[in-house]
């Protein structure tokens, strides 16, 4: 016994802005496997292991779990399981190799069978999965866990949902090791499975809305936006299609296509300037395009992003539309929707309008979300888009840790929410020093919500902001 399509340099890019999961998550272990015993010693040592399991005293737990391991060694039926569930005590306490030894004797076990569908496989195989993942030792977790979800699959049919239940350790695992052609198909796969599944209904919508957030982290706003559209469909067919519920779904829907207009946001901010620069008072509509045209092109990238802009703006205003026929009228929930529509005007360069919204969501908040709501969204500048650095192809991994960093600096925010007057005060990690003159230079074109009183727009002195040099995946 033992004791959308990720493009290359997106790939690297999302590589060094990878989350740290909490490596000791015992929460995603699976339980103890119950122990139908006949000896009443043996079932002392199961019933302690089983209170003690259940106070989270692991330490108390170990004795019996390794009495009933040995015992039943020879065991042909619980030799397996006692193993497991010996193991499931070790990795609480921190012995990961004895975990991970005793988890792969409990396989070797079952396999011993010639069965290797075994429908007894899946807990200890999930369980050192969960183990390796804790390990960091990702392509082993990967492994195990798909030998689990085939079997699971083998065992309980195509439609079950037992085999997406560690989807995120599984999906994780593919981004850390760099395969996210492998995250996109796992995710496909899962959604497929939870439609089968559920049909639809408020748990399809919720899985819905996992998946979309894994698609924002894989900087997939597409699909992710056609998922929350779908989420849309299903909650409305539910609730009605003017409850206050959709109101979330409609920021989300909104914020995925900014995310999509934002692939060429310099390009989106120009077409929009030379929209802004037509007189509408002595041309008609086909001008104004054709005026466009010649200076940008009819080309499809162009009409994308307009698309992609309109409809991030129609979904606000469905939004706002709900909101206003709700009675009695919610003025702090209505401040919100003026909020996101400033933003989205103040991202595409359109500072009148977002002006125009910002002063209505402050007289909103204030009149119904009080002062320190109103002080959280106007008090200070809100940074609403970074612009990433490019990062150069390379294999040297003190040049990618570089470019995985960020510098704090200290800055001036004018009334139009552009950066003046920026320091630089200190870079992380250090290797990250190297990339200090780029890093200012691209952190001139953060985008800004402007500071916001009672006079309007105004400028902020000495503000510190952190500029990552990766694309940041949770902007607004």
């Amino acid at each position: 016994m033992a004791g959308g399509r990720i493009y290359p340099m997106v790939a690297l890019l999302l590589l060094l802005t990878v989350a740290r999961s909490g490596l000791a998550d015992f929460s995603r272990l699976p339980a103890l496997i119950p122990l139908a015993l006949s000896d009443s010693k043996l079932m002392v040592h199961q019933q302690a292991l089983e209170r003690t399991v259940a106070a989270g005293d692991y330490t108390a737990a170990l004795h019996p779990a390794e009495a009933l391991a040995q015992s039943l060694a020879a065991d042909r039926q619980w030799a397996a399981a006692a193993l497991n569930n010996l193991a499931l005590v070790q990795l609480r306490l921190g012995d990961s190799v004895g975990a991970i030894g005793n988890f792969q004797l409990a396989i070797e076990k079952l396999k011993a069978s010639g069965n290797f569908r075994d429908p007894r496989l899946p807990p200890p195989l999930y369980a050192l999965a969960v183990a390796y993942y804790q390990a960091e030792d990702y392509p082993r977790a990967i492994e195990h866990f798909e030998q689990a979800n085939f079997i699971t699959r083998t065992d309980k049919g195509l439609e079950s949902l037992e085999q997406t239940a560690y989807d995120d350790l599984l999906l994780e695992s593919f981004v850390k090791t760099g395969r996210l052609e492998s995250a996109i198909d796992r995710l496909e796969s899962g959604l497929n499975i939870h439609r089968q599944a559920l049909k639809g209904g408020p748990e399809l919508e919720q899985a819905l809305a996992q998946a979309a957030r894994w698609y924002r982290r894989l900087d997939a706003p597409y699909q992710e936006s056609l998922l929350h559209e779908e989420r849309l469909e299903i909650l409305g067919a539910e609730r009605g299609e003017s409850h206050a519920d959709l109101v979330p779904l409609y920021y989300d829907l909104a914020g995925s296509y900014s995310r999509r207009m934002r692939s060429d946001l310099d390009k989106l901010r120009d077409i929009k300037a030379a929209e802004r620069n037509v007189s509408y008072s002595f041309v008609r509509t086909d001008q104004v395009r054709r005026a466009i045209s010649n200076d940008f092109g009819e080309s499809t990238d162009n009409r994308a992003l307009l698309d992609s802009e309109w409809k991030a703006v129609r979904a606000l205003k469905i939004a706002l539309r709900i909101q206003e026929a709700q009675e009695p009228l919610q003025p702090s929930a209505l401040g919100e929707t003026y909020v996101h529509l400033g933003d989205h005007y103040q991202l595409i360069g359109d500072e009148r309008k977002a002006r125009r919204y910002y002063q209505r969501a402050y007289e909103l908040l204030r009149q119904g979300a009080g002062e320190e709501r109103l002080s959280e969204t106007f008090g200070r500048p809100v940074p609403l888009y970074q612009k990433p650095m490019k990062l150069p192809a390379t294999d040297d991994p003190a040049l990618q840790r570089a470019y995985g960093g960020e510098i704090e600096v200290v800055m001036d925010v004018n009334s139009r929410g552009q950066p003046r007057n920026i320091e630089f005060l200190e870079a992380r990690p250090k290797q990250a020093e190297e990339l200090k003159d780029k890093a200012l230079r691209y952190s001139r074109d953060t985008i800004f919500r402007p500071k916001f009183t009672d006079e309007g727009n105004e400028k902020a002195e000495q503000v510190r902001f952190v500029y990552q040099f990766r694309p940041s995946l949770e902007q607004p």
